[in-house]
C-alpha cells in the first residue's frame, strides 16, 4: 500500500513539474515579455548594391536614426519610427558602386548598432 502512495506522489510531482516548466519556457520564448532589445540586419544581403535594412524592434524606443557612411564621409542621415513588436524595413536611395566599404549606423536612445555592405 505505501508503494502505491509513493508512486502516485512521484507521478503527481512529475506532472506538476512538467506543467510548470512548459509554462516557464513559453514565457521565456516571448520576445516582448519583460525584454528590451532590437536587431539590425540587411534586408537583401545577396544584392550587393542594395542598402535596404530591417529593424526588428522589441524595445521601448520607437524613434531611430540611421546614418550611411562611405569611408569617413556621411552620405545620408535620416530619422524614422520603428513600432514596438514590428519589423520596419528602410530602403535608402541606391548608391553608385562604391570602392570603399559602406557602413550603416542605426541609433536609438544611447544604443548604436552598425552593419557593413
Amino acid at each position: 500500500m505505501p508503494h502505491k502512495k509513493i508512486l502516485t506522489l512521484c507521478i503527481l510531482f512529475f506532472v506538476l513539474a512538467v506543467i510548470f516548466l512548459f509554462r516557464e519556457n513559453t514565457r521565456e520564448l516571448d520576445p516582448n515579455l519583460g525584454k528590451n532589445w532590437w536587431t539590425l540586419s540587411l534586408t537583401f544581403p545577396a544584392e550587393e548594391e542594395s542598402l535596404a535594412f530591417t529593424v526588428d524592434n522589441h524595445s521601448t524606443n520607437e524613434a531611430f536614426t540611421y546614418e550611411i557612411m562611405v569611408g569617413k564621409n556621411t552620405i545620408a542621415k535620416e530619422s524614422f519610427e520603428a513600432t514596438k513588436k514590428q519589423k520596419t524595413t528602410i530602403t535608402p536611395p541606391l548608391l553608385r558602386k562604391q570602392s570603399e566599404r559602406v557602413k550603416i549606423i542605426v541609433t536609438t536612445g544611447d544604443e548604436k548598432k552598425e552593419i557593413y555592405r
